[in-house]
């Protein structure tokens, strides 16, 4: 069953996730937490009674205080538990979440359309962020998803990528996601997409790498050369640590020490042996995207993204509206002597 066939998604908490998430979350009376250990403490709903299944006991409990703690099997657990529930009519609280989450997909779908900066809100913030108009990671993420076979394997750097792949890419199919979600290591896509297409050279795999990661692992490039291994290699090319820009500016902090002196990457890969194209162009994606996918080999897309794009967590505060208000405006307004 894919995401959008699933009849109770409304898709994932937490910073890069969606309101929809977030507001069944903080207002479900009852959270019943399986096989999860869901890490990030503030996005826990408050006063909810909460239920954890788990098979490693420690687990259990370290996040959030729990009031029914069960250890064991989540399949052979919830066999046993199904036949004391009580079926319930009111579908009140799923709907409104679904209805949500719906909606918010159709707000993001604007987003990844090449010419959303064509609009006048898109103008306006366009003129103050990137005059350039550079190419929206949003819609590089959205034609990969439509472009890329049902069986893919996804990767993704820790950082904005994984924000990008979240948000517009969909597990249907067989299609499978890795990632460093736990520990969160910077410039674990590509090793990633090596080991999995190591496993099944026939499987199409594909690794949303960041610039900077992807820098801090060149040579492994040329590792997938050595060994044919044909991975599909997307890198959000924005000249910048992504990720520690946004928090850096939601802080109230001016950037600082997040730009990168990228070479053109594509020249790279394609000195390194791989096929490659620099996308400089929204209109020229989807041509790309399919020509990836249509290549023997390993393949590198370097694709050119606007730096200033941002992935609105799912209920922003003042505090961080205001925050990053004051980074922008600290940035545009440095001395010369800065």
């Amino acid at each position: 069953m894919g995401e959008r066939d699933n009849p109770f998604q409304v898709g994932q908490s937490g910073l890069i996730g969606n309101p929809a998430a977030a507001s069944a979350m903080e207002d479900a009376d009852t959270l019943f937490l399986i096989g999860t250990d869901f890490p990030y403490r503030d996005w826990y709903p408050s006063g909810a009674t909460v239920l954890q299944l788990d098979a490693r006991g420690e687990h259990i409990g370290r996040r959030v205080p729990v009031a029914h703690p069960l250890v064991g099997d989540a399949r052979e657990t919830l066999r046993a538990l199904l036949p004391q529930l009580a079926a319930r009519e009111d579908r009140s609280h799923l709907d409104d979440a679904r209805a949500s989450f719906e909606r918010w997909h159709e707000r993001q779908s604007s987003l990844q359309d090449p010419g959303h900066d064509g609009t006048l809100i898109g103008r306006v913030r366009s003129a103050f962020d990137n005059p350039d108009l550079r190419i929206r990671p949003e819609a590089v993420a959205r034609a990969v998803d439509r472009l890329a076979p049902e069986s893919a394997i996804f990767t993704a750097d820790t950082g904005m990528s994984t924000a990008w792949l979240a948000r517009f890419v969909e597990m249907r199919g067989t299609r499978r996601l890795i990632g460093s979600f736990n520990l969160g290591s910077m410039a674990n896509a590509l090793p990633m997409a090596l080991g999995a297409q190591a496993l099944d050279r026939e499987r199409p795999v594909v690794s949303f790498s960041g610039d900077g990661g992807l820098m801090m692992l060149l040579g492994d490039l040329r590792t997938a050369v050595t060994y044919q291994l044909p991975v599909r290699v997307v890198v959000f090319d924005n000249g910048r640590l992504g990720m520690v820009k946004l928090e850096q500016e939601q802080g109230g902090l001016p950037e600082f020490g997040t730009e990168l002196d990228n070479p053109d990457l594509a020249a790279v890969a394609s000195a390194m042996g791989l096929a490659a194209r620099r996308v400089t162009e929204a209109d020229a994606l989807d041509d790309a995207v399919a020509w990836a996918f249509a290549q023997d080999g390993p393949v590198l897309l370097d694709v050119v993204t606007n730096p200033d794009e941002i992935s609105v967590p799912p209920h922003p505060t003042l505090a961080q509206g205001w925050g990053f208000a004051i980074g922008k405006a600290r940035e545009t307004l440095r001395s010369r002597g800065d």
